[in-house]
């Protein structure tokens, strides 16, 4: 049995009828049973049901006819089993050439002939009646069983056989059990066919969220896989960059300036010491371990030293204005900014001097990396991540990024992470971005009253 059932009109079919049809994703899961499906249950009752009838015709009525009577109520045994039952279940395929009104025809060429010549015999409709409703609806169903109930007591007045009193008390009664059962069969069965398309709503509605949650999720491993390529561009590459570049001066110094080589390689241990750091904890938290160890502007401090040592040139670092307590995510995106720019002064701006400076002030924190190098045009496109790395951080906690650049005349790289009590009321700038996009709420500890 499958787990719902859905409406199949024919051609010719003048009330619809629910059957059933295999839900989605019902493949391996358990059978769910609804109101609708009657299951082995009906095929039990039926089958009883008839038998007894069989038994009855053989028992009832004229002698002559007892065994023709037994014959056709066998027959409608057969009919139901081999056409009706797949009407009524969800099991087998329907005959194609066989429609509601053709079924109903093969229902009542067996069945009013018994019933005529054996009046008790209208007892079948304890199975027929149930039946018709299931397989052909209730618009056609009500006429099939009127014929069964109308067609014998009309013959018996036509004949002589009963008076046109009798007659017409039984057409009263037996009509008004007709239109009852018009009534009440049309509701149910709307009540049916609403509960299906409840269950196709419902059947949706999961498919839906199944869906919207495994885009989630592959929304989510994309958003992890972006996050990891950032952070490990800004980290570890640029470590491994600077290895690269100290190994290299190292080969040309170890014979001419063997006490420079030895520094060079003092800082290459360095740099793969917190690489490794860093490696472990992104496994570990995917969170910058300096951070949390010696804070914001002494790791500032730290990667200015080391470029300097590793260049020969000077780069300086300052602090200025109350320090106060960001949120990791703004820590992270003014560390990974400062890092990024100072390997790009590494990398391609042959400066001879660089500056680093971090400001706290009263409508928010303000990073600036200028150099004396080389220059770019920003207007051209970038070949590397670093400046996109840059700009997607500065957006991800509402900031804004800057870039001031030329050929000859070198770099500054600007980033404002206003407050957000002031970020709404600053004027559109650097530090605001008018449409307000991809700004996060940020907290921040009271600033300490200390002085400069």
């Amino acid at each position: 049995m499958t787990a719902m059932r859905e409406r199949t009109p024919e051609p010719d079919e003048t009330a619809p009828s629910v059957s059933a049809a295999p839900g989605p994703g019902t493949e391996g899961a358990p059978v769910e049973r609804h109101a609708w499906d009657v299951g082995g249950w009906w095929d039990v009752y039926f089958t009883t049901a008839m038998c007894g009838i069989v038994v009855l015709a053989l028992v009832t009525g004229p002698q002559e006819w007892r065994w023709l009577t037994a014959a056709l109520m066998v027959t409608v045994i057969v009919v139901y089993y081999a056409v009706a039952r797949s009407y009524v279940t969800s099991e087998g395929e329907r005959p194609r050439w066989v429609g509601p009104l053709t079924l109903a025809l093969a229902l009542l060429a067996p069945t009013v002939p018994a019933v005529v010549l054996n009046p008790t015999l209208t007892f079948t409709m304890v199975a027929i009646s149930p039946l018709a409703f299931m397989a052909l609806g209730s618009r056609l169903a009500v006429p099939v069983i009127g014929v069964i109930l109308l067609l014998p007591a009309l013959l018996q007045g036509l004949t002589g056989q009963s008076d046109w009193g009798d007659v017409g008390v039984t057409f009263l009664i037996n009509g008004v059990m007709l239109g009852f059962a018009l009534w009440f069969g049309t509701w149910f069965e709307r009540i049916v066919v609403q509960s299906a398309e409840r269950y196709e709503l419902i059947e949706e509605l999961r498919r839906s969220r199944e869906e919207v949650s495994r885009l989630s999720q592959e929304a989510g491993a994309l958003a992890e896989r972006e996050h990891l390529a950032r952070e490990m561009h800004d980290t570890l590459a640029q470590g491994f960059t600077s290895i690269v570049t100290l190994t290299q001066a190292v080969e040309s110094e170890l014979d001419s300036d063997p006490v420079t080589a030895r520094r060079h390689l003092a800082l290459m241990r360095e740099t793969a010491a917190e690489n490794l750091a860093e490696t472990r904890a992104m496994v570990a938290a995917r969170q910058p371990v300096r951070l949390d160890d010696e804070g914001l502007d002494a790791s500032i401090r730290r990667i200015c030293e080391r470029l300097g040592r590793e260049l020969g040139i000077s780069v300086t670092a300052e602090v200025t204005g109350p320090p106060e307590e960001l949120t990791n995510d703004l820590r992270i995106c003014l560390l990974r900014t400062a890092q990024e720019a100072l390997a790009n002064v590494r990398k391609h701006s042959g400066a001879g001097n660089a500056r680093v400076a971090l400001a706290y002030t009263d409508v928010g924190v303000r990073l600036t990396v200028e150099d004396d190098g080389l220059g770019f045009d920003p207007a051209r496109p970038a070949h590397g991540n670093g400046l996109a790395n840059m700009h997607h951080r500065a957006e991800s906690v509402g900031g804004g990024l800057e870039i001031d650049s030329a050929p000859g005349r070198g770099t500054t790289v600007r980033l404002v992470l206003p407050h957000e009590e002031t970020s709404g009321t600053e004027p559109h700038g650097e530090a605001e971005r008018p449409d307000g996009a991809g700004r996060h709420d940020r907290t921040r500890a009271p600033r300490e009253e200390t002085a400069p």
